[in-house]
């Protein structure tokens, strides 16, 4: 089962490609490789079943035990890609299967970071039930929650910052609650700063 296309593309790829779950099923029984490389960046089939939004297909590699941790173009996990393409539902599959929602991509970036990125509320709930770390910081030492004031999205970035509070003690959240409207600030992002800083006691505010 290790043919290819004249694109270079296993037997695998090109049922994943042309959304044909049920010939995926069929070429597994056959003793194809779910665990199949393709391109030249390092993904592997379920990356691209992540990206492409494939649910179907997605499903059928984690039914024929595909690790959802296995590492891709940028070190970016499943979780990671379908994250950063606002597919709830596949997260949801991949959480119940295992995926580690802290896992962290070549720029230090976990889901929850990308999911601040895009602005989706539902997956970043989603996460934090599954037990996510808001707190873990990427290689612009940025957190979930200063992404998502970086771009001006107040509610994400309320949602975590309370989340943080509820968690942490007061000194901790108050420190972090400085940090994030100091990057607001940064990015010019006047709402989002005005909006949290409604919710935050005076001590907090002594950065303005």
């Amino acid at each position: 089962m290790s043919a290819r296309d004249l694109n270079g593309r296993c037997l695998l790829e090109v049922a994943l490609r042309q959304g044909r779950p049920d010939l995926a099923r069929r070429l597994l029984s056959q003793g194809a490789d779910p665990n199949e490389a393709i391109g030249k960046k390092g993904d592997h089939l379920i990356h691209l079943a992540a990206r492409t939004g494939d649910i179907g297909f997605l499903a059928v590699l984690l039914e024929a035990k595909v690790s959802p941790n296995a590492r891709g173009n940028l070190r970016r996990t499943a979780l990671h890609h379908v994250t950063k393409g606002k597919f709830e539902f596949m997260a949801n599959m991949l959480l119940e299967n295992g995926a580690n929602p802290d896992a962290v991509d070549a720029r230090g970036d976990t889901p929850l970071h990308l999911a601040a990125e895009v602005n989706s509320l539902s997956i970043i709930k989603l996460l934090l039930r599954h037990n996510a770390d808001a707190s873990i910081t990427n290689k612009r030492l940025y957190t979930p929650i200063h992404n998502a004031a970086a771009a001006g999205y107040t509610e994400v970035a309320r949602l975590l910052l309370d989340h943080e509070r509820a968690i942490k003690p007061q000194h901790e959240s108050a420190e972090l609650a400085r940090r994030v409207l100091r990057v607001a600030e940064l990015h010019g992002q006047h709402e989002t700063w005005s909006a949290l800083s409604e919710r935050l006691p005076d001590p907090v505010l002594g950065i303005h």
